[in-house]
């Protein structure tokens, strides 16, 4: 006889070896012991959590004449029969009869007595797959079925399912198992075959499962199979095409460090290994996500399901690197993950995308924007804040209102402005005369020129030293015209992005105080060559008689 799966070969038989759901196994057992079971039920969650192992668990508990505590007693002739197979105990895959006559025949089996047992189960497995026409011919069977029925729904998917069929049945929700659970089991199962996998590797099998039990057993029996009875952490790092944490914690490094070649260099050393570059991808973005988390919540060794060690090297890693850098790199990654399968070059585009997430400065994206911020604020460069207004008037002070008034005089209570000393203008003969700079004669001839452009780029050279970062976004633009105290300034259609991010207020008030230090009285108003181009198409239609006033 061939070897059987480990998922198979040590597949829970009873209430107590399903692992992680104590939450559900502890009613199904006391409405078996107490005999008040409902007549059908909806097993909820992802895949290898013991749905279809408790469906059949349930089956035989309902069934057996000797119950011990809710569980099926295993001894007696039912759970003889039920183990071996009856015809009393129907399991269907919904995947493939999922059509209303599949429905309907099962319908017509639930009208007949049970042949051997005192229930017949009907198990329908993926029950989310079933046709619109199929639910509705189940549904008022499921609703009232013959005593001698029980169904159990189980599904992946419950979203799916139409809410006339999920408010007819008990509902359970099954959990993803945790690290700690799959391991646990793990450790038995290899115990009773005798084989052992270093703790490192199972920790590496457990997270690759994904909460996962069937998954964990079948990627163990894949490492024996490969490496025979004793299997060390590499042989699973090369049976699940996976790379060391160290590999990971370089390529972090080297991103925070901006250095592109290490990141190269490091990628270059997994291909080479012949690891899967897709499993990298999501080992990659899995690391800057605990990294985040890391960030964000502080010590979370039970979030991130990781040792104390590995807490405190996620805790150093994530103190010398900014959320946005964190969060720009996640994102890049992602998208990088969702198109490398249908890529010709893999290599290629994760390559891009690591030198794109080393170096924000070559991107012109608001998060590759704040990604940069972070990383000159990280070297001690601060972004300059916009000078600030010049001082208003001062409001004008209000006097008290009398605190005793007669009550027969209808006065209404409104306080009076005190009135401001009126300030004697300074005549011009009394201000001493200031002779203008060569550097400031030589500006105020070229600026009365009136050339807008030349207007502009003395207004540049000041922005650029009180802010790099609105410097780089106004110098997209050029000037085109002044009309009377406003200096227009036009930016190319692809620069669109960066006129709206010049536009915000904090950026506009900083340009606008470099133009007034230039020129004062003047302002700057944005615009788009696309924008001038419908103007144009505008006056050819309408004259030049027409005027466009800006919003």
């Amino acid at each position: 006889m061939s070897k059987r799966a480990l998922y198979r070969e040590y597949r829970p038989n009873d209430f107590s070896e399903v692992i992680g759901q104590d939450h559900i196994t502890t009613i199904l057992k006391n409405q078996v012991r107490e005999h008040n079971f409902s007549h059908a039920y909806l097993f909820c969650g992802s895949r290898g959590t013991g749905k279809t192992s408790s469906a059949k668990i349930l089956a035989r508990a309902v069934n057996c004449t000797d119950p011990k505590n809710g569980e099926p007693c295993g001894k007696c002739e039912a759970c003889r029969i039920a183990k071996e197979g009856t015809a009393d105990i129907i399991e269907i895959d919904a995947a493939s009869n999922n059509g209303v006559d599949n429905v309907r025949e099962l319908i017509d089996q639930a009208q007949f007595a049970p042949l051997q047992l005192k229930y017949r189960v009907f198990i329908i497995d993926e029950v989310h797959m079933l046709s619109t026409a199929a639910f509705n011919a189940l549904l008022k069977t499921l609703e009232e079925p013959p005593k001698h029925v029980i169904f159990i729904l189980a599904t992946t998917e419950p979203q799916k399912l139409p809410a006339t069929i999920i408010s007819r049945c008990q509902r359970f929700d099954f959990h993803r198992l945790t690290i700690a659970h799959i391991i646990a089991r793990l450790q038995t199962v290899l115990k009773e075959i005798g084989a052992s996998i270093e703790p490192d590797g199972l920790r590496l099998i457990a997270r690759a499962a994904n909460g996962g039990m069937r998954d964990a057993l079948s990627l163990a029996d894949q490492c024996l199979s490969f490496c025979g009875k004793t299997v060390t952490k590499q042989d699973v790092l090369d049976t699940l095409g996976s790379v060391d944490q160290e590999i990971l914690f370089g390529m972090s490094d080297a991103i925070q460090a901006g250095d592109a070649a290490q990141c190269l260099s490091v990628l270059n050393s997994v291909v080479r290994d012949g690891r899967d570059l897709t499993v990298f991808t999501a080992d990659l973005n899995a690391h800057f996500r605990a990294l985040m988390v890391a960030k964000t919540c502080g010590e979370c060794a039970d979030l991130l399901d990781v040792t104390d060690d590995q807490m405190d090297r996620y805790l150093k890693q994530a103190k010398n690197s900014s959320e946005e850098q964190i969060l720009y790199a996640m994102e890049k990654l992602i998208a990088a993950q969702s198109n490398l399968r249908y890529y010709p070059a893999p290599r290629i585009l994760l390559e891009s995308t690591l030198v794109r997430i080393a170096r924000p400065v070559d991107e012109h994206s608001v998060e590759a924007l704040e990604a940069r911020i972070a990383m000159l604020e990280k070297n001690g460069v601060k972004a300059a804040k916009p000078d600030p207004k010049p001082d208003e008037a001062e409001p004008p002070v209000l006097e008290a209102p009398p605190e005793e008034l007669p009550p027969w005089e209808e006065q209404e209570r409104q306080p009076a402005l005190k009135k401001q000393p009126e300030r004697k203008p300074v005549e011009k003969s009394a201000l001493p005369e200031r002779k203008a700079g060569p550097s400031e004669s030589v500006k105020k001839e070229e600026i009365k020129e009136d050339s807008s452009q030349v207007l502009w780029n003395r207004t540049l050279e000041q922005i650029k030293k009180k802010n790099p970062i609105v410097y780089m976004l106004a110098s997209m633009g050029k000037g085109t015209s002044v009309q009377g105290e406003t200096l227009i300034v036009e930016f190319p259609t692809n620069a669109e992005s960066k006129m709206t991010m010049l536009g915000a207020s904090m950026n506009i008030a900083i340009v606008n105080a470099c133009l007034n230090e230039v020129k004062s009285g003047m302002n700057v108003a944005l615009r788009s060559e696309k924008l001038n181009e419908q103007e144009k198409k505008l006056k050819e239609l309408f004259g030049e008689a027409l005027t466009i006033e800006e919003p």
